[in-house]
């Protein structure tokens, strides 16, 4: 009796996770935790979940760390001959006795946010898609981001910790930044290193294997194929970064 040919099987659809599960797996067992974001997204959950904890920790910080830098800043540039006395002091009226004062900082920071995350998109989009070659969505690019993003939410957590005991957010490093000495007026240069450093961290590199792993799971490219160019996109982004960030601050 000759064999009859079989009738093809339809490949099973992964298993829908949950939110949570997923934020589970991303922390537990990251590999795990891509394969039905291939054909269907579900980045609002931890984009909300990250904004939701960046807002609350601007809000905490808002009396005890933003405004007074601010202050300090101001009563700096007026000392330089860089702001009218009078428009400090109204300043200053405006950030400590208004209640919307805190409205507008936070309102800027929930904008500021979400487009951190479109960059971060956009660059490992640029990275899967037409470095490697692979097929990979702006979407898909955009879940990675999203979900890897959950494990910077402790280094968020320290991060403002650090800067609520020191009163400010100048000279609170969790990367290589630390290294590099304090300087009352820092150089441009300094300010640049500085900045570049604090991209070499144990959260940074915690994230970007996540990131890894998941545009390797989502694209079927080899991990080490994208472990080298979202590594080397990233330390090119960091180094753009610090370029800007010593570009428009004051130096000595």
């Amino acid at each position: 009796m000759s064999d009859l040919p079989s009738a093809p099987t339809e490949a099973v659809a992964p298993a829908r996770l949950s939110p949570f599960e997923r934020s589970r797996r991303i922390f537990a067992r990251p590999p795990a935790a891509w394969d039905d974001l291939k054909d269907r997204g579900q980045w609002l959950f931890p984009l909300l979940l990250g904004l939701g904890i960046w807002l609350l920790l601007q809000g905490l910080a808002f009396d005890t760390v933003t405004v007074p830098m601010m202050l300090d800043q101001w009563s700096t540039m007026v000392a330089n001959g860089r702001m009218d006395a009078t428009q400090a002091q109204h300043m200053e009226q405006f950030f400590t006795g208004n209640p919307a004062a805190r409205w507008i900082v936070l309102a800027q920071q929930a904008i500021v946010w979400p487009i951190i995350l479109l960059l971060q998109a956009l660059v490992i989009w640029f990275g899967a898609g037409f470095v490697l070659g692979t097929r990979f969505r702006f979407r898909q690019a955009f879940d990675v981001v999203c979900w890897s993003g959950l494990v910077k939410i402790p280094e968020l957590l320290l991060f403002f910790l650090m800067a609520w005991r020191r009163g400010t957010f100048e000279g609170v490093h969790l990367g290589l930044g630390v290294l590099v000495p304090e300087a009352e007026t820092p150089s441009k240069l300094q300010l640049g290193l500085t900045t570049f450093l604090d991209f070499l961290g144990p959260f940074e590199a915690w994230w970007a294997a996540v990131a890894v792993l998941g545009v390797a799971a989502i694209t079927g490219a080899p991990r080490r194929n994208v472990a080298w160019v979202l590594v080397a996109l990233y330390l090119a982004f960091g180094v753009f970064l610090a370029a800007v960030n010593a570009f428009f601050h004051p130096g000595a």
